[in-house]
């Protein structure tokens, strides 16, 4: 145990150092040099081959940090090993006449127990104790260290050594030992237990040499046999219990720091940390999550699907469950009912917690807030699409409408039209009192063209004060379509010529009302997506629509078929009013 112990922590270097004081030992004991060397040889080699199994696993630790690293060392550095030295020793001793072949078994048995009982005692001891243990053997412990190997030592001299024979004969049993070896385990971890253990070994060692105590005829009866396995079964499980103590110890501090690290984390982030059981109630929210709905930091299982805008709940359930049966993480957006009333639009990214066999424990959802993204892209969407006087589509947006109208129409057979509209004495209020004037007009004619259409439709302003209406799913016969874009051209005209009763402001800071009357020119097109492009498409509308106005405005003009505005410009049919 000794040498292995040497050759792990210093290296294979120091293998001449082990077979020198190997040899010197036997030389002492038997004042010849061959039996000694090749003894010594034998010694040796077992430690080099126990060296050489353990490092074949990297992961073997010097330390025994782990309980993996202890039981390697018993196997392979004891176990194993051990029967070089079992195989070589006895074998010399056989040849130098030392001993009878009869008993080499016997002989070959007890040298591999010996060495493997140095293994378990002294080498766990030399790589376990190369580093003090500052931080379990400081002052404070003293009085309790103390405690523990007087109330051992006390208990070793009656277990062995033949104390109090008359007053504890009948009590002392071998199992006394394994309760202060479990004490320096839980308190005082390896370092504690080997020391334990040389104590109790020493102890019970000189009680059989002296014929006392509970192994005074194990010497004779089974050749210490009996003493051999009480050792080591002491040293296993004290070494055991040693382990696990400081790998749960281990654990218990990561999962704290894990905690306080997490903590740090969700306590000072703008982003709202919930943690949900399996059924989707919450166990943890972060402080801004509580700061946002007005709760405690310890939510008492509050369905979180509840603060869930209802258009949004089944949709944010369905996602829940999915990551509960898949434990795939999911990211989704949806709205958040705050305490008010008010909703925020939110991003979150959800993930699983596992246990350590991989059964999903909790989800952890993380949220953050995308309310002013939200805001800002919708404001840059209604830049692009949408016009920012009247809040119509704009042109852009239009195209976009008219090409799905006519998709559709071409897809069903359904009839589509479009209507191009400009207003009458637009220009007159625009010269007379301003732009701003001529801008409220504009706003109140977007609103009263919106009401004049169906959700299919789609009115755009095409620019200045010219309006362009998409008319989408008018029925598959041509009469009912132009009957159908008939009534609404004339819904419009009949609601932009009621009169109109706008304010302004003069130079003496003064608001006036003025009415006035504005009517408008239609141009309109039927289509099924088949005649032509949508630009053709507006261009006739728009002819059209001077074809009205040419005729006196205040008019719809109607073409029977778009064939005749391309060719010739004119209208085989007259002008509805």
């Amino acid at each position: 145990g000794l040498a292995l112990a040497v050759l792990l922590v210093c290296g294979k270097r120091y293998a001449w150092g082990v077979f020198l004081g190997a040899l010197l030992t036997h030389i002492i004991a038997d004042h010849s040099i061959w039996t000694p060397a090749l003894i010594a040889l034998g010694n040796t080699l077992e430690a080099l081959a126990g060296v050489w199994l353990l490092q074949r696993n990297s992961q073997f630790d010097v330390n025994l940090h782990a309980l993996r690293d202890y039981t390697s060392l018993i196997f392979w550095g004891g176990c194993v090993a051990g029967l070089v030295g079992a195989a070589v020793g006895p074998a010399v001793l056989l040849v130098a006449g030392i001993f009878t072949p009869d008993i080499y078994p016997l002989q070959a048995l007890h040298w591999w127990m010996g060495d493997v009982l140095g293994v378990v005692l002294v080498a766990p001891l030399l790589l376990v104790w190369h580093q003090f243990p500052a931080d379990r053997l400081d002052y404070k412990r003293l009085p309790e260290i103390v405690l523990l190997f007087g109330l051992a030592f006390l208990a070793g001299n009656i277990l062995f050594m033949g104390w109090l024979a008359d007053s504890f004969g009948l009590y002392a049993q071998h199992f006394w030992m394994f309760l202060f070896v479990a004490w320096a385990a839980v308190r005082f971890g390896a370092h504690g237990v080997l020391l334990l253990l040389a104590l109790i070994a020493s102890q019970a060692l000189f009680g059989a040499y002296r014929h006392t105590g509970l192994f005074a005829d194990d010497l004779l009866r089974t050749q210490l046999v009996n003493f051999w396995l009480y050792i080591v079964t002491l040293s296993v499980v004290g070494m055991m219990l040693a382990s696990y103590i400081r790998a749960e110890t281990l654990s218990k501090q990561a999962i704290g720091k894990q905690e306080a690290f997490f903590h740090l984390i969700s306590d000072n982030i703008d982003d709202f940390i919930t943690v949900l059981d399996l059924q989707g109630r919450q166990i943890y929210s972060c402080p801004a999550y509580n700061k946002l709905f007005g709760q405690d930091s310890s939510p008492d299982k509050l369905d979180c699907f509840a603060e869930i805008y209802a258009d949004d709940r089944e949709r944010v359930r369905a996602v829940f469950n999915e990551v509960v049966k898949t434990g795939i993480g999911q990211r989704i957006e949806f709205r958040f009912v705050l305490p008010d009333g008010s909703l925020r639009e939110m991003e979150s990214r959800c993930g699983v917690i596992r246990d350590a066999e991989g059964e999903i424990l909790e989800v952890v959802v993380v949220s953050h807030d995308i309310s002013k993204r939200k805001q800002v892209e919708m404001e840059i969407r209604n830049l692009a699409f949408y016009d920012t006087l009247t809040q119509l589509p704009n042109r852009r947006l239009l195209e976009d409408r008219l090409s799905q109208a006519m998709l559709a129409s071409k897809r069903n057979g359904s009839f589509g039209a479009v209507l191009f509209l400009d207003l009458n004495n637009f220009k007159p209020l625009n010269d007379t009192y301003g732009h701003g004037m001529g801008d409220a007009l504009l706003v109140e004619v977007a609103q009263r063209l919106s009401h004049c259409v169906r959700k299919v439709d789609t009115v755009a302003r095409y620019g200045g004060d010219e309006f362009v209406a998409v008319l989408s799913e008018l029925g598959e016969k041509r009469v009912n379509a132009a009957q159908e874009a008939l009534g609404i051209a004339e819904k419009m005209q009949a609601a932009l010529a009621v009169i109109y009763t706008l304010q302004y402001t003069n130079d003496e800071g003064e608001k006036v009302a003025v009415a006035h009357h504005c009517g408008a020119s239609i141009g309109c097109i039927l289509f099924t997506g088949r005649e032509a492009s949508q630009e053709l498409l507006l261009k006739w509308a728009d002819m059209a629509m001077y074809h009205a106005k040419k005729n006196g405005g205040q008019k719809i003009c109607f073409p029977e078929n778009c064939e005749d505005v391309t060719q010739s410009g004119q209208f085989s049919v007259p002008v509805f009013h």
